[in-house]
């Protein structure tokens, strides 16, 4: 980690939880949740604590943006 932030992110975590196997994949962020959709109707994880975990990928933002155009189909198309 560049010593630079180190003192910002007191008790932070980049990756949104641990990426240990009771926190991966369908339990990501928990059981029930990991299709992106959240428990509100047009809530969606996007974030670094939906699969496939944080760090600077853009990847979870991605795969909700497919969920979200998947299940509004008539709007974008």
């Amino acid at each position: 980690m560049n010593s630079d932030y180190s003192d910002r992110l007191l008790g932070g975590d980049i990756f949104h939880g641990a990426l240990s196997l009771n926190q991966l994949f369908s339990a990501r962020p928990m059981l029930g949740y990991a299709g992106y959709r959240g428990p509100l109707k047009g809530l969606y994880h996007c974030g670094s604590g939906a699969h496939p975990g944080g760090g600077v990928t853009g990847a979870p933002g991605h795969n909700a943006a497919q969920v979200i155009l998947k299940d509004h189909q008539g709007i974008f198309t």
